[in-house]
Protein backbone atom coordinates (compact mmCIF):
# COMPACT_ATOMS: atom_id res chain seq x y z
CA UNK A 1 0.00 0.00 0.00
CA UNK A 2 2.82 2.10 0.91
CA UNK A 3 4.14 1.44 -2.74
CA UNK A 4 1.32 1.97 -3.85
CA UNK A 5 0.85 5.84 -2.70
CA UNK A 6 4.64 6.80 -3.60
CA UNK A 7 3.69 6.03 -7.16
CA UNK A 8 0.34 7.95 -6.94
CA UNK A 9 1.85 10.85 -5.22
CA UNK A 10 4.93 10.48 -8.04
CA UNK A 11 2.23 10.22 -10.96
CA UNK A 12 0.84 13.78 -9.46
CA UNK A 13 3.91 15.46 -9.12
CA UNK A 14 4.91 14.15 -12.99
CA UNK A 15 1.48 15.53 -14.06
CA UNK A 16 1.70 19.06 -12.28
CA UNK A 17 5.53 19.27 -13.12
CA UNK A 18 4.44 18.27 -16.78
CA UNK A 19 0.86 20.95 -17.18
CA UNK A 20 3.52 23.96 -15.27
CA UNK A 21 5.74 23.36 -18.49
CA UNK A 22 3.06 23.69 -20.42
CA UNK A 23 1.68 26.72 -19.04
CA UNK A 24 2.51 29.94 -20.73
CA UNK A 25 4.93 32.19 -19.75
CA UNK A 26 4.48 35.17 -16.75
CA UNK A 27 3.81 38.65 -18.21
CA UNK A 28 7.52 40.24 -18.55
CA UNK A 29 8.10 43.10 -16.74
CA UNK A 30 9.20 46.44 -18.49
CA UNK A 31 11.27 49.12 -17.39
CA UNK A 32 9.23 52.33 -16.55
CA UNK A 33 11.90 54.29 -15.43
CA UNK A 34 11.38 57.79 -16.45
CA UNK A 35 7.62 57.71 -17.04
CA UNK A 36 6.31 59.20 -13.70
CA UNK A 37 4.38 61.72 -14.82
CA UNK A 38 2.76 59.38 -17.20
CA UNK A 39 2.74 57.05 -15.06
CA UNK A 40 0.56 59.02 -12.60
CA UNK A 41 -2.19 59.97 -15.11
CA UNK A 42 -2.81 56.82 -16.25
CA UNK A 43 -4.89 54.69 -15.15
CA UNK A 44 -6.19 50.80 -15.80
CA UNK A 45 -9.44 49.44 -15.62
CA UNK A 46 -11.54 46.92 -17.59
CA UNK A 47 -14.41 47.65 -19.71
CA UNK A 48 -17.20 45.33 -20.54
CA UNK A 49 -18.15 43.32 -17.32
CA UNK A 50 -21.06 41.58 -15.85
CA UNK A 51 -22.61 40.89 -12.62
CA UNK A 52 -25.34 38.77 -11.03
CA UNK A 53 -27.67 41.44 -11.37
CA UNK A 54 -28.13 40.10 -15.38
CA UNK A 55 -25.32 36.65 -16.33
CA UNK A 56 -22.23 37.30 -14.40
CA UNK A 57 -20.98 35.16 -11.83
CA UNK A 58 -20.82 37.83 -8.83
CA UNK A 59 -22.08 40.91 -7.20
CA UNK A 60 -20.28 44.50 -7.91
CA UNK A 61 -18.27 43.84 -4.51
CA UNK A 62 -16.70 40.84 -5.95
CA UNK A 63 -16.08 42.29 -8.89
CA UNK A 64 -14.41 45.81 -7.39
CA UNK A 65 -12.39 43.13 -4.79
CA UNK A 66 -11.39 41.07 -8.28
CA UNK A 67 -9.89 44.07 -9.73
CA UNK A 68 -8.04 45.76 -6.74
CA UNK A 69 -6.40 42.43 -6.56
CA UNK A 70 -5.74 42.34 -10.15
CA UNK A 71 -4.22 46.16 -9.73
CA UNK A 72 -7.26 47.74 -11.50
CA UNK A 73 -8.57 51.30 -10.54
CA UNK A 74 -12.19 51.33 -12.15
CA UNK A 75 -14.34 49.09 -13.92
CA UNK A 76 -17.18 49.66 -16.43
CA UNK A 77 -20.23 47.36 -15.69
CA UNK A 78 -22.16 46.64 -18.43
CA UNK A 79 -25.23 44.30 -17.49
CA UNK A 80 -28.05 43.05 -19.83
CA UNK A 81 -30.87 45.55 -19.79
CA UNK A 82 -33.40 47.70 -21.87
CA UNK A 83 -31.27 51.03 -20.27
CA UNK A 84 -34.60 51.93 -18.23
CA UNK A 85 -33.28 51.13 -14.82
CA UNK A 86 -31.46 54.07 -13.67
CA UNK A 87 -27.74 53.95 -13.63
CA UNK A 88 -26.04 53.18 -10.38
CA UNK A 89 -24.41 56.46 -9.13
CA UNK A 90 -20.39 56.18 -9.27
CA UNK A 91 -18.86 55.35 -6.17
CA UNK A 92 -15.63 53.38 -4.68
CA UNK A 93 -15.54 50.53 -3.60
CA UNK A 94 -12.08 48.70 -2.71
CA UNK A 95 -10.39 51.55 -4.11
CA UNK A 96 -12.17 50.51 -7.33
CA UNK A 97 -14.19 52.95 -9.27
CA UNK A 98 -17.60 51.23 -9.98
CA UNK A 99 -19.07 52.77 -13.35
CA UNK A 100 -22.39 51.42 -14.79
CA UNK A 101 -23.48 51.02 -18.13
CA UNK A 102 -26.06 48.65 -19.74
CA UNK A 103 -25.76 46.02 -23.14
CA UNK A 104 -28.69 46.52 -25.06
CA UNK A 105 -29.71 43.41 -27.51
CA UNK A 106 -31.01 44.87 -31.11
CA UNK A 107 -32.13 42.68 -34.28
CA UNK A 108 -28.50 43.27 -34.99
CA UNK A 109 -26.09 42.18 -32.35
CA UNK A 110 -25.42 43.41 -28.99
CA UNK A 111 -24.66 47.40 -28.23
CA UNK A 112 -23.46 49.06 -25.01
CA UNK A 113 -24.11 52.38 -23.48
CA UNK A 114 -22.53 54.13 -20.85
CA UNK A 115 -22.10 57.35 -19.61
CA UNK A 116 -26.17 57.64 -19.91
CA UNK A 117 -28.98 58.47 -18.12
CA UNK A 118 -32.39 56.39 -17.47
CA UNK A 119 -34.11 55.81 -20.58
CA UNK A 120 -37.93 57.11 -21.09
CA UNK A 121 -38.66 53.66 -22.70
CA UNK A 122 -37.32 50.40 -23.05
CA UNK A 123 -34.27 50.55 -25.73
CA UNK A 124 -34.21 47.64 -28.55
CA UNK A 125 -35.22 46.42 -31.54
CA UNK A 126 -33.13 48.28 -35.14
CA UNK A 127 -30.05 48.82 -34.32
CA UNK A 128 -30.21 51.97 -35.90
CA UNK A 129 -32.77 53.05 -33.76
CA UNK A 130 -30.88 52.13 -30.38
CA UNK A 131 -27.84 53.62 -31.80
CA UNK A 132 -30.02 57.14 -32.02
CA UNK A 133 -31.71 56.75 -29.03
CA UNK A 134 -28.06 56.18 -26.87
CA UNK A 135 -26.62 59.39 -28.84
CA UNK A 136 -30.08 61.56 -28.31
CA UNK A 137 -29.70 60.82 -24.56
CA UNK A 138 -26.12 61.75 -24.42
CA UNK A 139 -24.64 58.30 -23.60
CA UNK A 140 -21.75 56.91 -25.33
CA UNK A 141 -22.56 53.80 -27.34
CA UNK A 142 -20.17 51.20 -28.53
CA UNK A 143 -20.68 48.18 -30.71
CA UNK A 144 -19.97 45.21 -28.36
CA UNK A 145 -18.08 41.91 -29.83
CA UNK A 146 -18.42 42.16 -33.54
CA UNK A 147 -15.87 39.17 -34.03
CA UNK A 148 -18.42 36.87 -32.39
CA UNK A 149 -19.04 33.53 -33.86
CA UNK A 150 -22.20 33.62 -32.61
CA UNK A 151 -24.60 35.38 -34.65
CA UNK A 152 -27.17 36.53 -32.17
CA UNK A 153 -24.07 38.45 -30.20
CA UNK A 154 -21.99 39.99 -33.39
CA UNK A 155 -22.90 43.37 -34.33
CA UNK A 156 -23.45 43.39 -38.05
CA UNK A 157 -25.18 47.19 -38.94
CA UNK A 158 -22.20 48.03 -40.66
CA UNK A 159 -23.94 51.74 -41.47
CA UNK A 160 -25.07 52.70 -38.07
CA UNK A 161 -23.16 55.78 -36.87
CA UNK A 162 -21.50 54.46 -33.60
CA UNK A 163 -19.43 56.10 -30.94
CA UNK A 164 -17.11 53.16 -30.70
CA UNK A 165 -16.22 49.40 -31.27
CA UNK A 166 -15.01 46.26 -29.18
CA UNK A 167 -11.87 46.11 -31.46
CA UNK A 168 -10.80 42.66 -29.53
CA UNK A 169 -13.24 40.87 -27.00
CA UNK A 170 -12.21 37.86 -25.15
CA UNK A 171 -15.44 36.18 -24.79
CA UNK A 172 -15.18 35.90 -28.49
CA UNK A 173 -11.92 34.85 -29.12
CA UNK A 174 -12.10 31.61 -27.83
CA UNK A 175 -15.13 30.41 -29.81
CA UNK A 176 -12.71 29.95 -32.66
CA UNK A 177 -9.99 27.90 -31.10
CA UNK A 178 -9.83 24.09 -31.79
CA UNK A 179 -10.94 21.40 -29.10
CA UNK A 180 -7.18 21.21 -28.36
CA UNK A 181 -6.16 24.98 -28.22
CA UNK A 182 -8.73 24.77 -25.77
CA UNK A 183 -7.85 22.03 -23.26
CA UNK A 184 -4.35 22.74 -23.35
CA UNK A 185 -5.80 26.21 -22.35
CA UNK A 186 -7.54 24.74 -19.49
CA UNK A 187 -4.63 22.94 -17.97
CA UNK A 188 -2.36 25.53 -17.84
CA UNK A 189 -5.46 28.00 -16.83
CA UNK A 190 -4.43 26.26 -13.15
CA UNK A 191 -1.08 27.65 -12.65
CA UNK A 192 -1.34 31.01 -14.67
CA UNK A 193 -5.30 32.03 -15.51
CA UNK A 194 -4.75 35.27 -16.96
CA UNK A 195 -1.69 33.52 -19.62
CA UNK A 196 -3.70 31.04 -20.45
CA UNK A 197 -6.83 32.91 -21.49
CA UNK A 198 -4.16 34.76 -23.47
CA UNK A 199 -2.93 32.24 -25.13
CA UNK A 200 -6.50 31.96 -27.24
CA UNK A 201 -6.30 35.90 -28.80
CA UNK A 202 -5.65 36.23 -32.26
CA UNK A 203 -5.52 39.40 -34.21
CA UNK A 204 -9.11 40.44 -35.32
CA UNK A 205 -10.63 40.76 -38.18
CA UNK A 206 -12.24 43.64 -37.23
CA UNK A 207 -9.25 45.65 -36.71
CA UNK A 208 -9.60 46.42 -40.14
CA UNK A 209 -13.08 47.07 -40.06
CA UNK A 210 -12.46 49.39 -37.49
CA UNK A 211 -9.83 51.07 -39.42
CA UNK A 212 -12.42 51.40 -42.46
CA UNK A 213 -14.66 53.93 -40.36
CA UNK A 214 -11.55 55.93 -39.02
CA UNK A 215 -11.41 56.85 -42.90
CA UNK A 216 -14.28 58.81 -42.57
CA UNK A 217 -15.14 60.10 -38.76
CA UNK A 218 -13.80 59.07 -35.00
CA UNK A 219 -14.62 55.95 -33.58
CA UNK A 220 -13.23 55.17 -30.24
CA UNK A 221 -11.75 51.11 -29.96
CA UNK A 222 -11.70 49.60 -26.87
CA UNK A 223 -10.64 46.36 -25.79
CA UNK A 224 -13.63 44.39 -24.11
CA UNK A 225 -13.13 42.07 -20.89
CA UNK A 226 -16.74 40.58 -21.76
CA UNK A 227 -15.99 38.74 -18.06
CA UNK A 228 -18.93 37.13 -16.45
CA UNK A 229 -16.40 35.61 -13.53
CA UNK A 230 -17.91 32.16 -14.40
CA UNK A 231 -21.14 30.60 -15.08
CA UNK A 232 -23.15 32.89 -13.72
CA UNK A 233 -27.19 32.62 -15.01
CA UNK A 234 -26.02 32.45 -18.21
CA UNK A 235 -29.20 34.56 -19.60
CA UNK A 236 -28.28 35.54 -22.78
CA UNK A 237 -25.65 32.78 -23.62
CA UNK A 238 -25.77 29.07 -22.78
CA UNK A 239 -22.40 28.35 -24.04
CA UNK A 240 -20.69 31.43 -22.94
CA UNK A 241 -17.94 29.98 -20.70
CA UNK A 242 -14.80 27.51 -21.11
CA UNK A 243 -15.51 25.03 -19.14
CA UNK A 244 -19.18 24.28 -16.98
CA UNK A 245 -17.51 24.20 -13.79
CA UNK A 246 -18.38 27.15 -11.76
CA UNK A 247 -16.32 30.80 -11.47
CA UNK A 248 -14.22 29.82 -14.59
CA UNK A 249 -12.95 31.82 -16.16
CA UNK A 250 -12.80 34.10 -12.59
CA UNK A 251 -13.36 38.12 -12.85
CA UNK A 252 -9.39 38.21 -11.62
CA UNK A 253 -8.09 35.81 -14.61
CA UNK A 254 -10.01 38.14 -17.06
CA UNK A 255 -8.86 41.20 -15.56
CA UNK A 256 -5.52 39.83 -15.57
CA UNK A 257 -5.71 38.87 -19.52
CA UNK A 258 -6.29 42.67 -20.86
CA UNK A 259 -7.25 46.08 -19.36
CA UNK A 260 -7.98 49.52 -21.18
CA UNK A 261 -5.69 52.47 -19.89
CA UNK A 262 -6.78 56.48 -20.18
CA UNK A 263 -4.41 58.86 -20.26
CA UNK A 264 -6.12 61.76 -17.85
CA UNK A 265 -5.59 65.43 -17.53
CA UNK A 266 -4.66 64.46 -14.10
CA UNK A 267 -4.36 62.32 -11.57
CA UNK A 268 -7.60 60.80 -10.25
CA UNK A 269 -9.05 62.95 -7.27
CA UNK A 270 -10.92 60.13 -5.11
CA UNK A 271 -14.08 61.63 -5.53
CA UNK A 272 -15.91 59.31 -7.38
CA UNK A 273 -18.72 62.09 -9.20
CA UNK A 274 -14.96 63.97 -10.46
CA UNK A 275 -13.41 60.77 -11.49
CA UNK A 276 -15.99 59.10 -13.52
CA UNK A 277 -16.29 62.52 -15.57
CA UNK A 278 -12.46 62.37 -15.93
CA UNK A 279 -13.07 58.31 -17.13
CA UNK A 280 -15.85 58.99 -19.55
CA UNK A 281 -14.27 62.33 -20.93
CA UNK A 282 -11.20 60.92 -21.61
CA UNK A 283 -13.05 57.46 -23.40
CA UNK A 284 -14.80 60.04 -25.71
CA UNK A 285 -12.42 61.72 -27.14
CA UNK A 286 -10.06 58.47 -27.62
CA UNK A 287 -7.15 58.96 -24.69
CA UNK A 288 -7.63 55.45 -24.15
CA UNK A 289 -5.34 52.25 -25.31
CA UNK A 290 -5.84 48.61 -24.74
CA UNK A 291 -3.00 46.16 -23.10
CA UNK A 292 -3.00 42.72 -23.17
CA UNK A 293 -1.28 42.90 -19.51
CA UNK A 294 -0.55 39.00 -19.42
CA UNK A 295 1.81 39.43 -22.23
CA UNK A 296 4.19 42.54 -20.49
CA UNK A 297 3.46 44.87 -18.03
CA UNK A 298 2.91 47.61 -16.97
CA UNK A 299 2.16 49.37 -20.23
CA UNK A 300 2.50 52.93 -20.79
CA UNK A 301 2.06 54.54 -24.03
CA UNK A 302 2.48 58.31 -25.37
CA UNK A 303 1.09 58.75 -28.95
CA UNK A 304 0.57 62.29 -29.78
CA UNK A 305 0.43 64.92 -32.60
CA UNK A 306 1.96 67.84 -32.76
CA UNK A 307 0.88 70.82 -36.06
CA UNK A 308 4.16 72.32 -37.62
CA UNK A 309 3.16 74.36 -40.67
CA UNK A 310 2.06 72.16 -43.86
CA UNK A 311 3.22 69.20 -42.08
CA UNK A 312 2.07 67.45 -39.12
CA UNK A 313 4.85 65.53 -37.00
CA UNK A 314 3.23 62.22 -34.99
CA UNK A 315 5.16 60.79 -32.14
CA UNK A 316 5.08 57.81 -30.17
CA UNK A 317 6.70 56.28 -27.38
CA UNK A 318 5.96 53.14 -24.93
CA UNK A 319 7.11 51.05 -22.02
CA UNK A 320 8.74 48.14 -24.66
CA UNK A 321 9.40 44.27 -24.06
CA UNK A 322 12.09 42.86 -24.98
CA UNK A 323 12.22 42.43 -28.79
CA UNK A 324 9.14 44.89 -29.40
CA UNK A 325 8.00 47.18 -32.38
CA UNK A 326 6.19 50.73 -32.51
CA UNK A 327 4.00 50.58 -35.52
CA UNK A 328 2.13 53.47 -36.80
CA UNK A 329 -0.91 52.30 -38.67
CA UNK A 330 -2.50 54.92 -41.87
CA UNK A 331 -4.89 55.20 -44.50
CA UNK A 332 -2.67 53.06 -46.78
CA UNK A 333 -1.58 50.10 -43.80
CA UNK A 334 2.17 50.38 -41.85
CA UNK A 335 3.65 53.67 -42.01
CA UNK A 336 6.72 53.36 -39.93
CA UNK A 337 8.21 51.11 -37.71
CA UNK A 338 10.77 51.68 -34.15
CA UNK A 339 12.41 49.81 -31.89
CA UNK A 340 13.00 52.67 -29.91
CA UNK A 341 10.71 56.07 -30.07
CA UNK A 342 8.95 56.62 -33.51
CA UNK A 343 8.60 59.90 -34.88
CA UNK A 344 6.77 60.64 -38.69
CA UNK A 345 6.17 63.46 -40.67
CA UNK A 346 2.41 63.53 -42.79
CA UNK A 347 1.10 65.88 -44.32
CA UNK A 348 -1.21 68.23 -42.74
CA UNK A 349 -3.40 68.82 -45.64
CA UNK A 350 -4.37 65.05 -46.52
CA UNK A 351 -7.03 63.64 -44.08
CA UNK A 352 -6.24 60.55 -42.55
CA UNK A 353 -6.53 58.69 -39.54
CA UNK A 354 -3.11 57.36 -37.40
CA UNK A 355 -2.91 55.11 -34.62
CA UNK A 356 -0.12 52.85 -33.50
CA UNK A 357 0.47 49.23 -32.29
CA UNK A 358 3.02 47.89 -30.30
CA UNK A 359 3.60 44.27 -31.39
CA UNK A 360 5.80 41.68 -29.43
CA UNK A 361 7.89 38.41 -30.55
CA UNK A 362 6.13 35.32 -29.59
CA UNK A 363 2.49 36.76 -29.16
CA UNK A 364 -0.16 34.26 -29.26
CA UNK A 365 -2.78 33.98 -32.39
CA UNK A 366 -2.72 33.80 -36.55
CA UNK A 367 -1.96 36.32 -37.20
CA UNK A 368 -0.39 37.60 -33.81
CA UNK A 369 -2.48 39.79 -31.59
CA UNK A 370 -0.73 43.10 -30.82
CA UNK A 371 0.20 43.79 -27.55
CA UNK A 372 -0.52 47.52 -27.09
CA UNK A 373 -3.56 49.15 -29.72
CA UNK A 374 -4.27 52.76 -29.64
CA UNK A 375 -6.61 55.10 -30.28
CA UNK A 376 -6.50 57.60 -33.94
CA UNK A 377 -5.01 60.99 -34.52
CA UNK A 378 -6.90 62.55 -37.21
CA UNK A 379 -5.23 64.57 -39.71
CA UNK A 380 -6.89 66.95 -41.76
CA UNK A 381 -11.01 67.33 -42.23
CA UNK A 382 -12.76 64.25 -41.09
CA UNK A 383 -16.30 63.38 -42.00
CA UNK A 384 -19.67 63.17 -39.29
CA UNK A 385 -22.03 60.55 -38.86
CA UNK A 386 -25.22 61.11 -40.36
CA UNK A 387 -28.16 63.08 -38.57
CA UNK A 388 -30.44 61.20 -36.60
CA UNK A 389 -34.06 60.96 -37.90
CA UNK A 390 -37.16 62.91 -37.44
CA UNK A 391 -36.44 66.69 -37.27
CA UNK A 392 -38.54 69.77 -35.88
CA UNK A 393 -42.78 69.93 -36.36
CA UNK A 394 -43.95 71.45 -39.75
CA UNK A 395 -45.55 74.42 -39.30
CA UNK A 396 -46.95 75.17 -42.61
CA UNK A 397 -47.65 73.37 -45.85
CA UNK A 398 -48.09 69.85 -44.18
CA UNK A 399 -51.56 67.72 -45.79
CA UNK A 400 -54.22 66.95 -43.70
CA UNK A 401 -55.13 63.09 -43.67
CA UNK A 402 -56.79 61.93 -46.67
CA UNK A 403 -58.06 58.93 -45.15
CA UNK A 404 -59.74 58.05 -42.05
CA UNK A 405 -57.76 56.35 -39.30
CA UNK A 406 -59.15 52.92 -37.62
CA UNK A 407 -57.68 50.52 -34.55
CA UNK A 408 -55.52 47.72 -34.27
CA UNK A 409 -54.53 45.82 -31.05
CA UNK A 410 -54.36 42.57 -29.18
CA UNK A 411 -57.74 41.46 -27.89
CA UNK A 412 -56.32 42.56 -24.02
CA UNK A 413 -55.08 45.62 -24.75
CA UNK A 414 -57.48 48.91 -24.55
CA UNK A 415 -57.50 52.06 -26.91
CA UNK A 416 -59.85 55.02 -28.18
CA UNK A 417 -59.36 56.95 -31.20
CA UNK A 418 -60.40 60.72 -31.45
CA UNK A 419 -60.73 62.16 -34.67
CA UNK A 420 -60.75 65.99 -35.54
CA UNK A 421 -60.84 67.84 -39.14
CA UNK A 422 -57.00 67.76 -38.83
CA UNK A 423 -55.79 65.27 -36.90
CA UNK A 424 -55.92 62.10 -34.96
CA UNK A 425 -55.48 61.06 -31.34
CA UNK A 426 -55.23 57.73 -29.90
CA UNK A 427 -55.30 56.84 -26.25
CA UNK A 428 -53.85 53.84 -25.38
CA UNK A 429 -52.98 51.28 -22.37
CA UNK A 430 -50.87 47.86 -23.69
CA UNK A 431 -52.00 45.09 -21.58
CA UNK A 432 -50.43 44.66 -18.01
CA UNK A 433 -49.07 41.03 -16.89
CA UNK A 434 -46.04 39.18 -18.71
CA UNK A 435 -45.02 39.77 -22.03
CA UNK A 436 -47.49 38.20 -24.63
CA UNK A 437 -47.27 40.29 -27.59
CA UNK A 438 -49.11 42.82 -26.47
CA UNK A 439 -49.64 46.14 -29.02
CA UNK A 440 -51.69 48.88 -30.34
CA UNK A 441 -51.84 50.40 -33.62
CA UNK A 442 -53.47 53.55 -36.02
CA UNK A 443 -54.11 52.18 -39.51
CA UNK A 444 -55.45 52.67 -42.72
CA UNK A 445 -56.31 51.25 -45.60
CA UNK A 446 -54.09 52.48 -48.95
CA UNK A 447 -56.39 50.87 -51.43
CA UNK A 448 -53.11 49.93 -53.99
CA UNK A 449 -52.06 53.53 -54.48
CA UNK A 450 -48.46 54.34 -55.87
CA UNK A 451 -46.02 56.40 -53.88
CA UNK A 452 -42.61 56.32 -52.89
CA UNK A 453 -43.17 57.99 -49.35
CA UNK A 454 -44.71 58.73 -46.79
CA UNK A 455 -44.75 61.91 -44.65
CA UNK A 456 -46.20 61.99 -41.04
CA UNK A 457 -46.62 64.73 -38.07
CA UNK A 458 -46.66 62.71 -34.70
CA UNK A 459 -46.94 64.20 -31.36
CA UNK A 460 -46.57 62.29 -28.22
CA UNK A 461 -47.96 62.76 -24.04
CA UNK A 462 -43.85 61.29 -23.47
CA UNK A 463 -41.13 60.30 -25.57
CA UNK A 464 -41.96 57.50 -27.34
CA UNK A 465 -41.21 55.41 -30.86
CA UNK A 466 -42.86 54.32 -32.80
CA UNK A 467 -42.87 51.38 -35.79
CA UNK A 468 -44.61 53.26 -39.18
CA UNK A 469 -45.05 49.87 -41.11
CA UNK A 470 -47.05 49.11 -44.36
CA UNK A 471 -48.39 45.61 -45.10
CA UNK A 472 -49.71 43.73 -48.23
CA UNK A 473 -52.57 41.90 -48.70
CA UNK A 474 -51.06 38.49 -47.59
CA UNK A 475 -50.29 39.90 -44.54
CA UNK A 476 -45.72 40.65 -45.32
CA UNK A 477 -44.96 44.24 -43.50
CA UNK A 478 -42.21 46.21 -43.46
CA UNK A 479 -41.20 49.16 -41.48
CA UNK A 480 -38.75 51.65 -39.62
CA UNK A 481 -39.03 52.89 -36.11
CA UNK A 482 -38.91 56.26 -35.44
CA UNK A 483 -38.92 58.75 -32.64
CA UNK A 484 -41.65 60.92 -31.17
CA UNK A 485 -41.01 63.51 -29.35
CA UNK A 486 -43.42 65.29 -26.91
CA UNK A 487 -42.86 68.69 -29.15
CA UNK A 488 -43.28 67.06 -32.02
CA UNK A 489 -41.72 65.07 -34.78
CA UNK A 490 -41.70 65.84 -39.02
CA UNK A 491 -41.27 61.95 -39.89
CA UNK A 492 -40.39 60.95 -43.77
CA UNK A 493 -40.62 57.23 -44.35
CA UNK A 494 -39.47 56.38 -47.69
CA UNK A 495 -40.83 52.95 -48.79
CA UNK A 496 -37.26 52.52 -49.92
CA UNK A 497 -35.81 52.33 -46.17
CA UNK A 498 -38.52 49.97 -45.28
CA UNK A 499 -36.96 46.60 -43.63
CA UNK A 500 -39.28 43.41 -43.22
CA UNK A 501 -40.92 42.54 -39.95
CA UNK A 502 -40.69 39.15 -39.15
CA UNK A 503 -39.49 36.45 -41.10
CA UNK A 504 -40.00 35.57 -44.52
CA UNK A 505 -40.05 38.94 -46.19
CA UNK A 506 -36.53 40.09 -47.60
CA UNK A 507 -38.13 41.56 -50.95
CA UNK A 508 -38.98 45.37 -50.39
CA UNK A 509 -41.64 46.31 -50.64
CA UNK A 510 -44.01 47.81 -53.66
CA UNK A 511 -46.12 50.50 -53.57
CA UNK A 512 -49.07 48.75 -55.86
CA UNK A 513 -49.38 45.51 -53.87
CA UNK A 514 -49.42 47.53 -50.67
CA UNK A 515 -53.29 47.67 -48.51
CA UNK A 516 -52.68 48.93 -44.90
CA UNK A 517 -49.98 51.93 -43.20
CA UNK A 518 -49.87 51.17 -39.66
CA UNK A 519 -48.37 52.94 -36.64
CA UNK A 520 -47.72 50.52 -34.03
CA UNK A 521 -46.59 50.73 -30.49
CA UNK A 522 -45.63 47.63 -29.09
CA UNK A 523 -43.05 45.98 -26.82
CA UNK A 524 -39.60 46.71 -28.71
CA UNK A 525 -40.04 49.91 -27.22
CA UNK A 526 -42.91 49.78 -24.63
CA UNK A 527 -43.32 47.91 -21.23
CA UNK A 528 -46.59 45.89 -20.47
CA UNK A 529 -48.97 48.03 -18.96
CA UNK A 530 -47.96 51.30 -20.65
CA UNK A 531 -50.54 54.11 -21.13
CA UNK A 532 -49.89 57.02 -23.30
CA UNK A 533 -51.36 59.30 -25.93
CA UNK A 534 -49.76 59.88 -29.59
CA UNK A 535 -51.44 62.14 -32.00
CA UNK A 536 -51.04 62.33 -35.87
CA UNK A 537 -51.19 65.92 -36.65
CA UNK A 538 -50.89 65.69 -40.05
CA UNK A 539 -49.95 62.97 -43.07
CA UNK A 540 -49.49 62.36 -46.84
CA UNK A 541 -48.38 59.94 -49.38
CA UNK A 542 -46.09 61.13 -51.69
CA UNK A 543 -45.02 59.82 -55.31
Amino acid sequence: MRRSLTWTLTALVAVGVFLFLLAPPAAERVDTAGWNDLAARTVAGAYHVHTTRSDGHGNKEAVAKAAARAGLTFVILTDHGDATRPPDHPEYIDGVLMLDGVEISTDEGHYVAIDMPRAPYPLGGAAGAVVEDVRRLGGFGIAAHPDSPKPSLRWTDTGAPIDGIEWINADSEWRDETRGQLVRAGMSYFFRPGAALARLLDRPATLDRWDTLLRTRQVVGLGGADAHGGVGQRAEDQNRTLFSTAGIPSYDASFREMSIRLLLDRPRSGNAGLDARAIYGAIRKGSVFTAIDALASPALLDFHAVPSGATVSLFARATLPRGASIVLLGPGGEVARSNTELRHEVDAATPGAYRVEVRIPGAPGVPPVPWLVSNAIHVGQVGTPSPADGGGLVQAGAAIAPFPWRIEKDPASSAILRTGPTSATLEYTLAGGPRNSQFVAVATDLNRQVFGAINLNLGADQPTRVGVQVRSADGRRWGKSFYVDPAGTAIHAALADLRPVGQGTASPPSADGLTSLLLVIDLTNAAPGRSAVLTVLSSELVK
